[in-house]
């Protein structure tokens, strides 16, 4: 301790001299797991309690999968703990892609699908020649040309439709050639299946034309046949699109709704700002053109390409640094395959001087969507949209950027690169956040292979607060393997926090808060009281290490566990007030991640309820109908002591417990016998769902026991009726023939026992008298099975 002011000597009117007081324990630092150092660096944002944030959002083409669940929801949950934790002012920005090439594919397909069925009222031969050479087209792009080997003969002069039967019949056949087809082309089962539901379809389609029957129609042609027919009318009569940017709009407008509302159902905070790019295509052009005029840039053929080169190097202002390419992953600069798919199916590779180049601005393209620039009609590249929009909001620079990890190369790496050359800074971002790889059941996840589920079906099966205990059960930056044992745990751990809250509520409802005398505050109070104190510093600590939320789980479930051990240590003499703060505590700590539903408020325990129109919250609720309850339940408790008393207790009792495990649970009330302040039964109030899934549970638990037993029971008795059946040969008989073998024995006593073996021997004495031990235990045997003939005969 260091001493501040000291009190002059003889002075009784100074103010007395103070202490500075010295921390017993040192506070944890926020840090944060940075991919710009893959390192855990101090979490520093440059205007104070001001947390400027950028989040890459969806490409809105498809359903939102579990994969955008992992990316969102996880990043939702450290954006609430950033908030509502460490108390920072979150400004969070979020882009929506709507202009892209995978956009543009999937909508300029479906537009001219759709195009061709409402223009073909009847089937036709033209549109059967159509699909017939899109599959064909398919089948020399996507399966020809990744054939492991060959499938035909040397002079084979068959239909495509004919080679694709011997490439499945090969492929059902051959599991090393299969093998070696799927690791030439991950998508390899794909497009057996596409191929294979448009041939289906088209000859479907020639019966129904020829008139031989068949219930095909143009819907179904075009349905079964759009995974190849879709592509080739998109190459074949593209500039037959009249709107191509409207097409595109209306196709990226119901997908970003769709992925909204999505994150509203898993209770995702919506972003402080959504930009879209096709918003921002005058402010996106102004920066092309000005990281041109600094040099980093290049014009050619109408597409304007970012020059890697001259960059990576470039001595920053007053040569006091200089630019770095690929900050993030500098491993994969030379990543053909990585820049490829950065760059797009749509675009070309005109006018590109370096292969490490990319686009900034693209030429337009017949049936293409496009906007005027200098450098003539065209649309931005993908990497650019960020940088700008980004900029255009946050200014200069941002405190996070955070995406998936697939996005490392070449997405933000060619994002940082463009910006710093804009900017003219040496550090665009100050850490940049990447959430780890979702795989389900060990594989992973695709929308290109269509490996994937989508979040609404995700939420069929799961609640949105499961899912978010199960995100958080992995640390955000980590892959992350979605199991049916992670599930699992997930129920047990949810069952925790629910059991804890509805016996803490049912404890204080029913409690007597008057004094009795007694300040119940003593050696197990004082330790519990300690627990939490601990826990809270625990609880810090683990979210001080980079948003570490699964030990930030296990702090909480120990201290809910501790404070149920307390409960049923001290029974009825427990005090209610240290046990009441520390779930006031557990429940403001989990609403902070976002795993209640509903509004907060003051001194509430448990997960709340989310109120529809006219509804009330929980504890309005639990008022109206506590005296109701209380008369039931002490109603309940009456019968059973009589019945405990009288002579048809079985009965009664029975009664009440079907009034327990029935009515009650209907209504969504759990009893507990005996565990009441004065001996009665605690009531708790619990989802009806809950306690019906647990009693559902308990029922098939009991259930697989008595089958089990049954099973038991069963074996036991096959066992004695092989043990008696054993007993069925009389002594006498048992060791002549049939009992054992012919030529066995040749001569026996007036007992049955075998006085000469098969070579007509005397029997040795030793073996004599192991066959009277035999044949007395035999006597027994045969007693005991005559007796269960005779039972067996009376029933």
């Amino acid at each position: 301790m260091s001493i501040i002011t000291e009190a002059p000597k003889g002075s009784s009117s100074a103010q007395p001299a103070w202490v500075r007081p010295e921390p017993a324990v040192a506070e944890p630092v926020l840090k944060v797991y940075n991919s710009l150092t893959r390192s855990k660096d101090a979490f520093v944002p440059t205007k104070g309690k001001q947390v400027d944030w950028y989040n890459c959002g969806p490409t809105v083409y498809d359903a939102s999968h579990m994969g955008h669940a992992r990316n969102y929801l996880t990043q939702d949950i450290v954006r609430r703990i950033l908030r509502d934790y460490f108390g920072y002012d979150v400004n969070f920005v979020m882009n929506v892609t709507d202009i892209d090439d995978k956009i543009i594919l999937r909508a300029r397909e479906s537009h001219l699908l759709a195009r061709t069925t409402s223009s073909t009222p009847s089937l036709t031969s033209d549109l059967i020649s159509t699909v017939q050479q899109a599959f064909d087209a398919y089948f020399a792009k996507r399966i020809v040309k990744n054939l492991p080997s060959s499938v035909t003969p040397a002079e084979f002069d068959g239909t495509p439709s004919e080679h694709f039967a011997l490439v499945r019949e090969r492929d059902t056949k051959d599991a090393e050639w299969a093998k070696a087809a799927r690791e030439k082309d991950e998508k390899w089962g794909l497009y057996l299946t596409s191929l294979t539901r448009a041939g289906e379809a088209l000859e479907v389609a020639k019966r129904k034309l020829e008139g031989q029957g068949g219930s095909g129609d143009v819907k179904e042609l075009v349905d079964g046949a759009a995974d190849v027919l879709g592509p080739y009318l998109g190459e074949t009569v593209r500039d037959s699109v009249e709107n191509p940017i409207q097409v595109s709009r209306d196709l990226a407008a119901y997908w970003e709704n769709q992925f909204f509302t999505d994150m509203a159902r898993l209770r995702v905070l919506p972003p402080d700002t959504v930009t879209r790019v096709s918003e921002y295509v005058p402010e996106i052009v102004a920066y092309v053109e000005k990281i041109i005029q600094n040099g980093y840039a290049y014009e050619e053929s109408g597409n304007v390409w970012f020059d890697v080169a001259k960059f990576e190097g470039a001595e920053g202002e007053y040569g006091e640094w200089t630019h770095e390419y690929a900050k993030l992953q500098p491993g994969s600069k030379g990543n053909r395959k990585l820049i490829d798919e950065g760059e797009g199916a749509l675009t070309t590779s005109q006018g590109k001087r370096q292969a490490a180049d990319f686009a900034l601005w693209k030429s337009k393209r017949a049936g293409e969507p496009a906007w005027a620039s200098p450098w003539g009609e065209g649309r931005p590249g993908w990497h650019i949209e960020c940088s700008v929009m980004a900029s255009a909001i946050l200014g200069k620079g941002m405190d996070i950027h955070s995406g998936g990890v697939d996005l490392m190369f070449p997405h933000h790496d060619n994002e940082l690169a463009q910006s710093e050359a804009y900017h003219g800074c040496q550090q665009w971002v100050n850490y940049f956040l990447h959430t780890g790889h979702l795989h389900i059941e060990g594989l992973k996840m695709s929308k290109s292979l269509k490996n994937f589920i989508t979040i609404e079906e995700a939420l069929r099966d799961y609640s949105a607060r499961q899912l978010r205990i199960a995100f958080m059960l992995q640390s955000w930056n980590a892959k992350m393997d979605f199991k049916k044992d992670l599930i699992s745990d997930v129920r047990t751990k949810e069952e925790t926090f629910d059991n804890f809250f509805s016996n803490v509520n049912a404890r204080i409802r029913q409690s007597d808060r008057s004094s009795d005398g007694k300040h119940h505050f003593d050696a197990p109070e004082f330790t519990l009281m300690s627990d939490f104190h601990t826990a809270q510093h625990d609880f810090r600590v683990a979210l001080c290490d980079s948003f570490n939320t699964p030990s930030a789980l296990i702090v909480l479930l120990d201290i809910v566990s501790k404070v149920n051990v307390y409960i049923a240590t001290r029974g009825s003499a427990a005090n209610l007030e240290p046990v009441q703060v520390i779930a006031e505590w557990v429940t403001r700590m989990l609403r902070m991640f976002g795993l209640g539903e509903g509004p907060v408020s003051e001194g509430q325990i448990g997960w709340g309820k989310e109120l529809g129109e006219g509804e009330e919250n929980g504890e309005e609720f639990e008022k109206k109908v506590d005296k109701y309850l209380k008369a039931l339940v002490g109603f309940r408790d009456e019968i059973r002591k009589i019945a405990r008393d009288g002579g048809e207790s079985k009965e009664i009792l029975a009664l009440c417990d079907r009034f327990r495990d029935r009515d009650l649970v209907e209504l969504g009330v759990q009893l507990d016998d005996g565990q009441g302040a004065d001996g009665g039964a605690l009531y708790k109030l619990t989802d009806p769902a809950i306690l019906i899934r647990q009693r559902e549970e308990k029922a098939a638990i009991q259930a697989d026991k008595l089958a089990k037993k049954a099973a038991q029971a069963k074996e036991a008795e096959a066992k004695r009726i092989a043990l008696l059946e054993k007993g069925k040969t009389p002594p006498g008989e048992m060791f002549r023939p049939p009992n054992v073998p012919e030529g066995t024995y040749t001569e026996w006593d007036e007992q049955g026992l075998p006085k000469k073996d098969g070579e007509g021997k005397e029997v040795a004495k030793s073996a004599v008298k192991r066959l009277m031990k035999e044949q007395k235990a035999q006597e027994k045997a045969h007693e005991a099975w005559l007796a269960w003939k005779k039972e067996e005969g009376e029933k």
